[in-house]
């Protein structure tokens, strides 16, 4: 017997298997941490990738928009933002021409606290911070992509002299990557933006999918968006699973954002040489916040160029979920609609805020087994949803075995969100 163990938001649960029916563990690589975040944060904004220094694009009358990421991402926003303003504060920048905006797409707004929580007191009582907002009024439309997305940007973010992205990457189960673009789309952008740039289409295209830049039209999409706008610079963390920083690039939007991808990548691309019956996900924290975060692990073995588990095959995925199923009309949707009615709708002219969510989802639910290992008060919505629950991950184990008596195929992807598998016969 073998005792594995896998991300449950901020600890780690147990299971004994037996070893022969383990296929692989596919962990992500640490890397080496860095040590001094904030100084690689000036080094970087002083010597970028494919752009002039910032310290070289702003005056003192610049109106400057930093978009940040909302409490779904562990990025230590923090320690980005301190010696960045600094730099803006010695060209001269005015405080009261900053701001920054955090980029929640179509996710809910933040609290004061939550603000607060994300920037750090100094500078959330120094500079104006605020949500992103949705509504008709707070954007402007820039013409069309060349997919055909109109393109309703955040006013103020389109406005700015200059904006600042910030963010972290990693993997991403539909534009192959999280981090550079995806601050303005979705970021900031309107939700008829976002319904376009996360269409059906787009999303089944086998280019989008998990690890994959090439050919991926949301991701292409979503930098057209810059052809749009004035100047942007970028600066994006490549963490660990851990929350560790282990990279800091910058710079040009594109080019920066990939040089990061190259630097993920060598952590998070592991190999596995067969496809398994059984796939254990863990989910970290914050990843686990709800079950729409927690579909990041869901989709990590079929989100793929080539999935890592069998057609009809179970998926186990751990998570806390505290703060229950989504901010939309997930829950909802499956609540009320059998599965095959739902696929249907979400293929024509859905009306389903989390239509894309869903859609994910539905991939998995329909082509496998989905059994969720989760906090008690989650009961009885994951059985509405039609899913299988657990409260024991042992437990949960052994009943996706009894569907499996005769087959040992089992992968484990400890932390699910960091880890892109790929099947060595694709390789």
């Amino acid at each position: 017997m073998k005792e594995v163990k896998v991300a449950y938001g901020k600890q780690e649960i147990s299971l004994k298997i037996p070893t022969e029916y383990i296929i692989d563990t596919l962990q992500p690589e640490e890397g080496a941490p860095l040590m001094g975040l904030q100084a690689e944060v000036i080094n970087r904004l002083n010597s970028p990738t494919d752009s002039s220094p910032l310290a070289e694009m702003v005056g003192k009358e610049s109106r400057v928009v930093i978009i940040v990421d909302d409490n779904t991402r562990p990025t230590p926003t923090k320690e980005i933002l301190e010696p960045l303003l600094d730099i803006l504060f010695q060209k001269g920048v005015k405080k009261n021409n900053i701001s920054i905006i955090f980029a929640l797409g179509a996710h809910s707004k933040l609290n004061e606290k939550e603000k607060l929580a994300i920037v750090g007191p100094k500078i959330y009582q120094n500079i104006t911070c605020k949500n992103h907002l949705v509504e008709e009024e707070n954007l402007v439309y820039i013409g069309k992509t060349t997919f055909g997305t109109p393109v309703y940007l955040n006013k103020e973010v389109y406005e700015a002299d200059i904006r600042i992205l910030t963010g972290m990457i990693k993997p991403h189960n539909q534009a192959g990557y999280t981090g550079g673009g995806k601050a303005l789309l979705p970021g900031v952008c309107g939700l008829d933006t976002i319904f376009a740039n996360h269409s059906y289409k787009a999303m089944s295209s086998p280019a989008s999918c998990l690890g994959n830049i090439e050919g991926n039209p949301i991701r292409m999409d979503i930098e057209e968006v810059l052809k749009k706008i004035g100047p942007t610079f970028l600066i994006n963390v490549v963490m660990n699973h851990k929350d560790q920083v282990v990279a800091v690039v910058a710079g040009g939007v594109i080019a920066a954002h990939r040089e990061g991808v190259r630097r993920l990548d060598s952590l998070v691309k592991k190999d596995v040489n067969k496809k398994a019956a059984i796939c254990i996900c863990g989910t970290p924290d914050p990843i686990d916040i709800n079950f729409y975060q927690m579909l990041n692990s869901i989709s990590a073995p079929y989100r793929l160029k080539e999935p890592v588990i069998e057609k009809g095959g179970t998926i186990i995925v751990t998570g806390r979920a505290i703060e229950g199923i989504s901010d939309g009309d997930f829950y909802i949707a499956l609540k009320e609609n059998e599965r095959e009615s739902l696929w249907l709708n979400i293929q024509g002219n859905s009306q389903y805020q989390e239509r894309a969510a869903l859609q994910i989802f539905l991939e998995g639910a329909c082509n496998y087994k989905i059994i969720v290992v989760s906090e008690k008060n989650n009961q009885e919505k994951f059985k509405e949803m039609g899913m299988e629950f657990f409260q024991d991950l042992e437990t949960a184990y052994r009943y996706a075995r009894s569907e499996y008596p005769g087959d040992k195929n089992t992968l484990i992807l400890p932390y699910a969100p960091y880890v892109i598998p790929q099947l060595i016969t694709e390789k």
